[in-house]
């Protein structure tokens, strides 16, 4: 199953130093995937370059969403200028500062995203619908208990 990956910020240009190697999000154990309320199995994981960004993530799905996490090296300031970016809010995930944001609200395609900065670039949580629009919950408050869930599980 092919999962399409939302990026929450894909506009050109980097700023700060270049990550040597992107961390791969499919490295969180899955006993702590599955702790934080999720389907274990992985359903899609890959890398990819958008304008100047590199990418790599890690999809799970469960019931009625697809949590896919990514590391990016995305600087968190090109998420909240995204114009895709719909209601950003500062929040704190795990005492780190992070960014949450929609896209495209109100949609099949909708999606929640959680963004904070680490030592192997940003890293992203976002969760969007499965596809089945009898069956849909509050994307946000997922994206915030998972990404509280797994903070301890991604690079300091």
């Amino acid at each position: 199953m092919a999962a399409l990956v939302f990026c929450g910020a894909c506009s050109p240009g980097v700023s700060g130093e270049p990550v040597a190697e992107l961390w791969d999000p499919c490295t969180i154990p899955s006993d702590a995937v599955a702790a934080a309320g999720v389907n274990a199995e992985i359903v899609d994981s890959g890398q990819f370059d958008q304008g100047n960004s590199q990418w790599r993530y890690c999809s799970f799905r469960q019931d009625w969403f697809v949590l896919t996490i990514s590391s990016t090296t995305t600087a968190i300031s090109e998420f909240r200028g995204d114009s895709r970016s719909v209601n950003p809010e500062d929040i704190d995930i795990g005492g780190r500062p992070a960014l949450s944001f929609q896209q495209l609200p109100g949609t099949l395609d909708e999606a929640c995203h959680i963004a904070y900065a680490s030592t192997a670039g940003a890293i992203e949580f976002a969760v969007r619908n499965a596809g089945d629009p009898s069956t849909v919950g509050d994307y946000c408050a997922e994206a915030r208990r998972i990404s509280g869930a797994l903070e301890s599980a991604t690079p300091p």
